[in-house]
C-alpha cells in the first residue's frame, strides 16, 4: 500500500478544487453554533477511538506526542496534516481501519466512517484521543459521591473545589474513590474493545493515559479554571460563543493562531499535568468546510445527534466538560 507521495483520487481532487472557501470549526457539525460541538454518540463520549494512534503517527511520520501537539490547536485537522505530508487520505483510512480484519465481528465499514469523521474534525480528534476526562461517566460518579444537590455541587466546583476536596467534605475516602474511578476506567475501555469499537492496543493506551493523569485531574480545580491544565485554556480556545466564523481559513491566519497557542502553552504554570509539547513541522494549509465534508463523505454534514443542539447555551445536562 503506497501511502506517501500518492495523489488524491481524481474524483476527490476535482471536488476539492471546486470547494468553496467557507469557514468551519469541525466541518461536519452544523454551522453557526458554538465551538465545542461533538457527535452525541457513545463511542465519542467513552473515548473509544476507532483508530490506533501509534499507527496514525507512524503513517504520518511523526511521534504520538507530536499528534497531541498538533491537536492542541483543534482548528487543525489530521486530514490537512496528511495532505501536507503527502499521505493519501483514502489509503490512510484503509490503513487505520485494517485492525478490524483481525477482529471477528468488527464492522470495518462503520469503523471507517468514524475514522473519516475523526480525521476531518480537529476538536473531535482532540477529544477522543487526548481530552480524556471530558465525558459522561467520571464526573457524574463523583457528583453522586459528594452527596450534594446539583446546584451546590456546581457552585463549589466553580469556586475551584477539587473532586478530592468534595469527597473529603462528604466524609468519604479519596483513596478509595480513586480506586473506584480506576476500576471504572478499565471497565469502560474493555467494553469498547469487547464490542469491537476500538482496537485493543488503543484501548490499553487510553487506559494508561487516563490512569496516569487521574490523580492530577482528581486533585485540582476544574480544567477550565486550572491555569496548569492542558485543555480548556483560553489560548487553546475558545470564548463561549466561538463558532465557525472564527476559524482560520488561510495559512497566515493559522500561523497567528498557532503562535498564540504556543505562547500560552509555554507560559502555563508547572503542576502535575503533563508538560505540553510544541508541534514541530508544517501543519499544512487549512482545508475548507466543503473540502473536509467531501473527505468525510458527509456532503451535507453529520446527521446524527450532537451534544448541544442549541447555539451558545452551554453543555447538555449530564455531559461534564472536564
Amino acid at each position: 500500500m503506497r501511502l506517501i507521495t500518492r495523489a488524491f483520487s481524481v474524483a476527490t481532487a476535482i471536488a476539492l478544487l471546486a470547494a468553496s472557501p467557507c469557514a468551519a470549526h469541525d466541518a461536519p457539525m452544523p454551522g453557526g453554533l458554538r465551538h465545542g460541538l461533538l457527535p452525541d454518540a457513545r463511542w465519542v463520549m467513552q473515548h473509544w477511538s476507532p483508530l490506533d494512534e501509534q499507527t496514525l503517527a507512524d503513517t504520518l511520520g511523526i511521534k504520538v506526542l507530536q499528534v497531541e501537539a498538533f491537536l492542541y490547536n483543534d482548528h487543525h485537522t489530521l486530514a490537512q496534516l496528511a495532505l501536507a505530508r503527502g499521505v493519501d487520505f483514502e489509503a490512510l483510512v484503509d490503513r487505520l481501519s485494517a485492525w478490524t480484519e483481525d477482529v471477528p465481528g468488527a464492522d470495518r465499514e462503520a469503523i471507517a466512517r468514524r475514522i473519516r469523521l475523526v480525521l476531518v474534525s480537529g476538536h473531535l480528534a482532540q477529544h477522543v484521543l487526548f481530552h480524556v476526562f471530558h465525558g459522561e461517566h467520571l464526573s457524574p460518579m463523583l457528583k453522586r459521591a459528594s452527596k450534594l444537590p446539583d446546584e451546590r455541587f456546581a457552585t463549589l466546583r466553580n469556586d475551584r473545589w477539587s473532586y478530592r476536596r468534595l469527597i473529603l467534605h462528604a466524609g468519604g475516602d479519596p483513596a478509595a474513590m480513586l480506586g473506584h474511578l480506576r476500576t471504572d476506567i478499565r471497565r469502560r475501555q474493555k467494553r469498547g474493545v469487547d464490542s469491537h469499537q476500538t482496537p485493543k492496543s488503543q484501548g490499553d493506551r487510553l487506559v494508561a493515559r487516563q490512569l496516569r493523569r487521574l490523580p492530577c485531574w482528581f486533585g485540582r480545580a476544574p480544567q477550565p479554571l486550572d491555569p496548569a491544565a492542558p485543555y480548556d485554556r483560553a489560548y487553546t480556545k475558545h470564548a463561549p460563543d466561538h463558532s465557525e466564523k472564527d476559524v482560520p481559513t488561510t495559512r497566515a491566519e493559522q500561523t497567528v493562531e498557532d503562535r498564540l497557542i504556543a505562547k500560552g502553552l509555554a507560559s502555563r504554570p508547572h503542576a502535575c499535568w503533563d508538560l505540553p509539547q510544541q508541534f514541530r513541522g508544517d501543519p499544512g494549509a487549512p482545508l475548507t468546510r466543503r473540502q473536509l465534508r467531501v473527505l468525510a463523505r458527509l456532503p451535507h454534514g453529520y446527521e446524527g445527534k450532537i451534544n448541544d443542539p442549541h447555539p451558545h447555551t452551554g453543555r447538555r445536562p449530564g455531559h461534564a466538560h472536564d
